[in-house]
């Protein structure tokens, strides 16, 4: 790796620094130029990936500043985590943080597509839009994508926009519904298919969520299924392959509380739980999926996300559906389209949560649960009423307060280091009290370096200390990454205990 590109690190080092010890608000227009300047010498050194993530910071800085209701600090503290990581590596010698300017779209051959559904994009970047979901006999997923810089208005209109794709004539809430077939695509690594009318592509019938080949996806085991949103959360993000963080879920509507619509779902066991369980031989031995959260994508009103999972909460408590959403935490996801035996033809099949707007007389047409497919519907349980009352938990009791790390760490991006002069000390108890010693430890070296301001010979302030600064918030940074994964895949894939089904011994 060339001296050039370890100094274009250092610069984009320092700019993020200078963000983390200002915080958002004195992150203004001189911190976002000397940001965006390191960004132009980092792209001329072909430092590419680190250059991006520098530029979705200043995006977030800008909308952030203007109060726009897309920004999520979430968001701008991941950024600046993984631009401090990759500058971290540069400055080790691993030229694998570089990265790619740009991945071309390759041949991938003939493919014959069945859309999934499709979902409108309002992205804090300043892009709208919209995407459609398709998946191929193989059960690969690729995707259809019309989002460019424009209002954010536009994602309202944008899944009845006409798809633009050889000689498909269709828009992407029928694509969804529909099929496509392909000679000789061109798509990019990540799964995103060249569009245009160069390209040679026709509609072609599709098939329901039921049906081979799409029923595939929901027989994927969750287990699985989180590994692969979680080992795809360690690629940079233009690396992730479309549809890596969507969840295929079965289960029944219990109500919603607070968090949001209220989903009981199940799984399989494992070949290890079969033999634990002891089945019979009349079927698979099943366990209670526990119950999952799911919460709206965008929380715009002009979008009906809010509005769709509302009505489903109140009208069809107690009802199967085949969900697809996305994953959003530990028993959380983002809801984005679902399927039922009860729904009404007229949706086709399935209604995108985000395209339109239900009505009670779609969820009045059969007011008689059915199971799904093969799955058999969960046991009864008196304590769950149609909606969530005290009788369902809030959280796991045992889940490790790592909370307390990730607020002080969105402090410091929000606020700055002044955000660490109260309140780290007393959270760094309790993580010590969890016997979470090294959350406690990184807490408290993050708050030391918030405190230290050191001064040299002239009685001028050491910039030393902000990269000290940036060093303890990274450290603390990478490590809740890692513990946050590793009990969002524990929450995920463990059961409150086990048992088995009615009628598995005799």
């Amino acid at each position: 790796m060339a001296a050039g590109q370890r100094r274009a690190a250092g610069e984009l080092a320092a700019g993020a620094a200078a963000v983390l010890a200002s915080g958002i608000s004195g992150a203004g227009a001189v911190a976002q130029a000397d940001l965006l300047r390191a960004v132009h010498q980092a792209r001329a050194a072909k430092v590419h990936a680190p250059a991006a993530v520098a530029v979705r910071v200043v995006e977030h800085l800008r909308a952030a500043r203007r109060d726009e209701p897309a920004f999520r600090l979430a968001e701008l503290a991941d950024d600046l985590r993984d631009l401090l990581a990759a500058c971290h590596r540069l400055a080790a010698g691993d030229a694998t943080a570089i990265g790619v300017s740009r991945r071309d779209y390759e041949p991938v051959g003939d493919l014959r597509l069945h859309g999934i559904f499709c979902e409108p994009v309002r992205a804090a970047t300043g892009h709208a839009g919209a995407v459609t979901y398709l998946a191929d006999a193989r059960g690969r997923v690729w995707v259809v994508s019309d989002v460019k810089p424009a209002d954010p208005a536009v994602a309202v209109s944008a899944v009845r926009a006409s798809v633009d794709l050889g000689e498909v004539r269709l828009s992407h809430r029928e694509l969804s519904r529909s099929g496509l077939l392909a000679i000789n695509a061109h798509a990019s690594a990540a799964g995103r298919l060249s569009h245009g009318r160069a390209r040679q592509a026709v509609a072609a019938s599709g098939s329901g969520w039921f049906a081979a080949p799409l029923d595939a996806l929901w027989q994927t085991g969750l287990p699985a299924q989180v590994d692969r949103w979680l080992a795809a959360a360690d690629l940079p993000a233009q690396e992730r392959h479309a549809g890596h963080d969507l969840a295929f879920l079965d289960g029944n509507i219990l109500g919603a509380d607070r968090r949001g619509l209220l989903l009981d779902i199940r799984t399989s066991l494992t070949a290890d739980h079969l033999a634990a369980a002891e089945p019979d031989n009349d079927g698979p031995a099943t366990m209670p999926g526990g119950i999952v959260v799911v919460t709206a994508p965008l929380e715009d009103p002009a979008l009906p996300y809010v509005a769709n999972l509302r009505l489903l909460a109140t009208h069809a408590a107690g009802r199967p559906v085949r969900l697809v959403g996305r994953f959003a935490g530990p028993r959380r996801v983002a809801g984005l389209a679902f399927a039922a035996p009860w729904l009404a033809a007229r949706h086709g099949g399935h209604v995108d949560l985000g395209a339109g707007p239900l009505n009670r007389a779609d969820l009045e047409a059969d007011p008689t649960p059915r199971p799904l497919g093969n799955t058999p519907p969960p046991a009864a349980d008196p304590g769950l009423s149609s909606m969530a009352g005290p009788s369902i938990p809030e959280a796991d009791p045992a889940a490790p307060p790592l909370h307390l790390l990730r607020h002080h760490l969105e402090r410091v991006v929000s606020g700055g280091r002044a955000a660490l002069l109260a309140g780290v000390g007393e959270d760094a108890r309790r993580l010590s009290d969890a016997h979470l010693g090294a959350a406690a430890a990184v807490l408290a070296g993050l708050g030391a370096a918030g405190v230290r301001r050191t001064r040299d010979v002239f009685g001028r302030l050491d910039p030393h200390d902000v990269h000290q600064l940036a060093r303890a918030w990274l450290t603390a940074a990478v490590y809740e990454q890692a513990a946050t994964r590793e009990t969002t895949r524990t929450a995920w894939v463990s059961a409150p205990e086990w048992h088995e089904p009615a009628g598995s011994r005799r």
